[in-house]
Protein backbone atom coordinates (compact mmCIF):
# COMPACT_ATOMS: atom_id res chain seq x y z
CA UNK A 1 0.00 0.00 0.00
CA UNK A 2 1.31 3.46 -1.08
CA UNK A 3 2.35 5.90 2.01
CA UNK A 4 0.11 8.79 1.31
CA UNK A 5 3.04 11.84 1.51
CA UNK A 6 2.81 14.23 4.59
CA UNK A 7 1.82 18.14 4.12
CA UNK A 8 4.45 20.21 5.32
CA UNK A 9 2.97 21.51 8.60
CA UNK A 10 1.53 25.27 8.42
CA UNK A 11 3.34 27.16 11.12
CA UNK A 12 1.58 30.02 13.24
CA UNK A 13 3.88 33.21 12.56
CA UNK A 14 2.73 36.79 13.78
CA UNK A 15 4.67 40.04 13.03
CA UNK A 16 4.03 41.72 16.54
CA UNK A 17 4.52 45.42 15.99
CA UNK A 18 3.32 45.95 19.63
CA UNK A 19 5.10 43.79 21.91
CA UNK A 20 4.34 43.66 25.64
CA UNK A 21 6.69 43.58 28.30
CA UNK A 22 6.29 40.05 28.52
CA UNK A 23 7.41 39.49 24.88
CA UNK A 24 10.70 41.59 26.16
CA UNK A 25 11.18 40.08 28.53
CA UNK A 26 10.92 35.84 26.62
CA UNK A 27 13.27 38.09 24.51
CA UNK A 28 15.70 38.94 26.94
CA UNK A 29 15.99 35.25 28.49
CA UNK A 30 16.74 33.40 25.54
CA UNK A 31 19.29 36.02 24.61
CA UNK A 32 21.04 35.57 27.91
CA UNK A 33 21.10 31.73 27.56
CA UNK A 34 22.68 32.44 24.22
CA UNK A 35 25.76 34.52 25.35
CA UNK A 36 26.47 31.66 28.14
CA UNK A 37 26.59 28.95 26.33
CA UNK A 38 28.04 30.52 23.11
CA UNK A 39 29.24 33.59 23.83
CA UNK A 40 27.17 35.01 20.82
CA UNK A 41 23.93 36.85 19.89
CA UNK A 42 23.16 40.81 21.06
CA UNK A 43 23.12 40.61 24.94
CA UNK A 44 25.38 42.83 25.18
CA UNK A 45 23.47 44.73 23.18
CA UNK A 46 20.64 45.20 26.02
CA UNK A 47 20.32 48.39 26.75
CA UNK A 48 19.87 49.57 22.98
CA UNK A 49 17.01 46.68 22.82
CA UNK A 50 15.13 47.82 25.86
CA UNK A 51 15.04 51.65 24.40
CA UNK A 52 14.10 50.55 21.11
CA UNK A 53 11.11 49.14 22.99
CA UNK A 54 10.66 52.01 25.23
CA UNK A 55 10.58 54.25 22.25
CA UNK A 56 8.50 51.55 19.88
CA UNK A 57 10.93 50.26 17.22
CA UNK A 58 10.80 46.89 18.65
CA UNK A 59 9.04 44.09 16.62
CA UNK A 60 8.91 40.39 17.53
CA UNK A 61 7.97 37.52 15.13
CA UNK A 62 5.74 34.85 17.45
CA UNK A 63 4.98 31.39 17.06
CA UNK A 64 1.94 30.12 19.03
CA UNK A 65 2.15 33.50 20.74
CA UNK A 66 5.81 33.03 21.69
CA UNK A 67 8.48 35.14 20.28
CA UNK A 68 10.85 33.25 18.13
CA UNK A 69 12.57 36.40 16.71
CA UNK A 70 13.17 40.23 17.50
CA UNK A 71 13.86 43.27 15.24
CA UNK A 72 15.58 46.86 16.65
CA UNK A 73 14.58 49.93 14.00
CA UNK A 74 15.25 53.25 13.78
CA UNK A 75 13.19 56.24 12.04
CA UNK A 76 14.44 58.18 9.98
CA UNK A 77 13.48 60.81 6.92
CA UNK A 78 12.93 58.67 3.82
CA UNK A 79 14.84 55.32 5.40
CA UNK A 80 14.39 53.09 7.88
CA UNK A 81 17.61 51.73 9.78
CA UNK A 82 17.65 48.37 10.43
CA UNK A 83 19.88 47.91 14.06
CA UNK A 84 19.37 44.66 15.08
CA UNK A 85 18.19 41.48 13.77
CA UNK A 86 18.15 37.96 15.23
CA UNK A 87 16.16 34.79 14.93
CA UNK A 88 16.09 32.22 18.18
CA UNK A 89 19.12 29.72 17.35
CA UNK A 90 17.05 26.62 17.54
CA UNK A 91 14.62 28.61 14.58
CA UNK A 92 17.74 29.20 12.34
CA UNK A 93 18.33 27.73 9.11
CA UNK A 94 14.04 26.82 8.41
CA UNK A 95 13.54 29.67 5.93
CA UNK A 96 11.99 31.68 9.20
CA UNK A 97 14.99 34.40 8.84
CA UNK A 98 13.69 35.47 5.42
CA UNK A 99 9.97 34.94 6.11
CA UNK A 100 10.35 37.65 8.88
CA UNK A 101 12.45 39.94 6.58
CA UNK A 102 9.69 39.97 4.03
CA UNK A 103 6.92 40.94 6.38
CA UNK A 104 9.22 43.46 8.07
CA UNK A 105 9.78 44.88 4.45
CA UNK A 106 6.43 44.83 3.48
CA UNK A 107 5.66 47.18 6.91
CA UNK A 108 8.25 49.59 6.49
CA UNK A 109 6.66 49.65 2.63
CA UNK A 110 3.15 50.19 4.09
CA UNK A 111 4.58 53.33 6.98
CA UNK A 112 5.97 55.15 3.23
CA UNK A 113 9.88 54.32 4.34
CA UNK A 114 11.04 54.03 0.43
CA UNK A 115 14.43 52.41 1.73
CA UNK A 116 16.26 49.96 4.19
CA UNK A 117 19.78 50.89 5.74
CA UNK A 118 21.56 48.26 7.93
CA UNK A 119 25.20 47.46 9.15
CA UNK A 120 25.99 44.04 8.91
CA UNK A 121 26.80 43.14 12.38
CA UNK A 122 28.31 40.08 12.93
CA UNK A 123 30.33 39.96 9.74
CA UNK A 124 28.43 36.57 9.01
CA UNK A 125 25.21 38.33 8.53
CA UNK A 126 26.32 39.82 5.28
CA UNK A 127 25.41 36.80 3.24
CA UNK A 128 22.29 37.07 4.65
CA UNK A 129 21.74 40.17 3.44
CA UNK A 130 23.09 39.96 0.05
CA UNK A 131 20.54 37.09 -0.20
CA UNK A 132 17.55 39.93 0.82
CA UNK A 133 19.12 41.69 -2.21
CA UNK A 134 20.55 44.62 -0.68
CA UNK A 135 23.02 46.49 -2.27
CA UNK A 136 26.34 47.90 -0.77
CA UNK A 137 26.98 51.40 -0.20
CA UNK A 138 29.66 53.22 -2.42
CA UNK A 139 32.49 54.76 -0.86
CA UNK A 140 31.15 58.08 -0.22
CA UNK A 141 34.28 59.36 1.72
CA UNK A 142 33.12 59.62 5.35
CA UNK A 143 34.17 56.75 8.10
CA UNK A 144 31.53 54.37 6.89
CA UNK A 145 31.94 50.64 7.59
CA UNK A 146 32.21 48.96 4.10
CA UNK A 147 29.44 46.66 5.21
CA UNK A 148 26.74 49.03 5.19
CA UNK A 149 24.02 48.01 2.71
CA UNK A 150 20.88 49.65 1.56
CA UNK A 151 18.18 48.16 -0.16
CA UNK A 152 14.90 50.05 -1.75
CA UNK A 153 11.52 49.37 -0.85
CA UNK A 154 9.99 50.98 -4.35
CA UNK A 155 10.35 50.16 -7.28
CA UNK A 156 13.39 52.58 -8.49
CA UNK A 157 14.74 53.85 -11.91
CA UNK A 158 17.76 51.76 -13.09
CA UNK A 159 20.82 52.89 -14.60
CA UNK A 160 21.61 53.00 -17.98
CA UNK A 161 25.19 52.48 -20.17
CA UNK A 162 23.38 53.85 -22.89
CA UNK A 163 24.75 57.34 -24.18
CA UNK A 164 21.59 59.29 -23.94
CA UNK A 165 21.25 62.65 -25.08
CA UNK A 166 18.45 63.01 -22.31
CA UNK A 167 20.03 61.99 -18.69
CA UNK A 168 21.26 62.45 -15.52
CA UNK A 169 24.49 61.80 -14.48
CA UNK A 170 26.21 61.67 -11.31
CA UNK A 171 29.81 61.37 -10.04
CA UNK A 172 31.42 59.83 -7.28
CA UNK A 173 33.77 62.97 -7.11
CA UNK A 174 32.92 67.00 -6.37
CA UNK A 175 32.65 69.24 -9.22
CA UNK A 176 36.34 71.03 -9.66
CA UNK A 177 37.62 66.90 -10.02
CA UNK A 178 35.08 65.12 -12.62
CA UNK A 179 37.60 66.35 -15.66
CA UNK A 180 39.02 63.17 -15.22
CA UNK A 181 36.64 60.81 -14.28
CA UNK A 182 33.51 59.70 -15.86
CA UNK A 183 30.10 59.66 -14.10
CA UNK A 184 29.42 56.70 -11.94
CA UNK A 185 25.97 56.67 -12.62
CA UNK A 186 23.62 57.48 -15.11
CA UNK A 187 20.47 57.22 -15.54
CA UNK A 188 18.04 57.93 -18.96
CA UNK A 189 15.29 60.15 -18.83
CA UNK A 190 12.06 60.76 -20.66
CA UNK A 191 12.01 64.52 -21.47
CA UNK A 192 7.98 64.65 -22.46
CA UNK A 193 7.24 65.10 -18.76
CA UNK A 194 8.97 67.06 -15.55
CA UNK A 195 7.95 64.41 -13.28
CA UNK A 196 10.01 60.75 -13.51
CA UNK A 197 7.91 57.78 -14.01
CA UNK A 198 9.75 55.60 -11.50
CA UNK A 199 11.80 57.32 -8.57
CA UNK A 200 15.79 57.82 -8.59
CA UNK A 201 16.79 56.90 -5.06
CA UNK A 202 21.06 56.74 -4.55
CA UNK A 203 23.53 56.90 -1.79
CA UNK A 204 25.38 59.71 -2.45
CA UNK A 205 27.99 62.26 -0.80
CA UNK A 206 26.18 65.68 -0.77
CA UNK A 207 28.90 67.11 -2.03
CA UNK A 208 29.37 65.25 -5.46
CA UNK A 209 28.78 66.36 -8.89
CA UNK A 210 25.42 65.83 -10.85
CA UNK A 211 24.24 66.90 -14.16
CA UNK A 212 20.76 67.28 -16.02
CA UNK A 213 21.29 66.73 -19.69
CA UNK A 214 18.24 67.54 -22.10
CA UNK A 215 18.17 66.99 -25.90
CA UNK A 216 21.83 67.05 -25.74
CA UNK A 217 21.88 70.48 -23.91
CA UNK A 218 23.40 70.89 -20.54
CA UNK A 219 20.96 72.45 -18.26
CA UNK A 220 22.42 72.32 -14.64
CA UNK A 221 25.32 70.89 -13.14
CA UNK A 222 26.10 71.83 -9.71
CA UNK A 223 26.65 69.90 -6.09
CA UNK A 224 24.04 67.45 -5.15
CA UNK A 225 22.81 69.68 -2.12
CA UNK A 226 22.75 72.92 -4.12
CA UNK A 227 21.39 71.27 -7.57
CA UNK A 228 18.01 71.73 -6.88
CA UNK A 229 16.47 74.97 -4.99
CA UNK A 230 12.76 74.10 -5.56
CA UNK A 231 12.97 70.82 -5.11
CA UNK A 232 14.69 69.23 -2.49
CA UNK A 233 16.54 65.92 -3.62
CA UNK A 234 19.14 65.25 -0.80
CA UNK A 235 17.90 63.11 2.09
CA UNK A 236 21.31 62.00 3.82
CA UNK A 237 22.56 59.79 2.66
CA UNK A 238 20.46 59.29 -0.36
CA UNK A 239 19.53 61.08 -3.63
CA UNK A 240 16.18 61.32 -4.21
CA UNK A 241 14.82 62.90 -7.71
CA UNK A 242 11.49 62.21 -8.35
CA UNK A 243 10.94 65.47 -10.72
CA UNK A 244 13.24 67.29 -13.09
CA UNK A 245 12.14 70.83 -12.54
CA UNK A 246 15.04 73.40 -12.93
Amino acid sequence: MQKKSRKPMKLDFQLNISPTQSDLKKVEKWLIEEDKTSGNGFYCNWAIIEKAFIKKEFITLNHNDLPIGFLVWSEREIYAEIDIMEIKPENRNSGIGKYFFNQIAEFFKEKGFLALKLFCSPIESERFWKKMDFIKFPDRGYSESELTYYKPLIEIKQTTKNNSDNKIELWNVEPYQIKNHKPKWTWEINTNSDKLLLPIIQPCNCNWNLRLTKNGKQIKEDKVKYFSKKNRIEYSPFLLITELNE
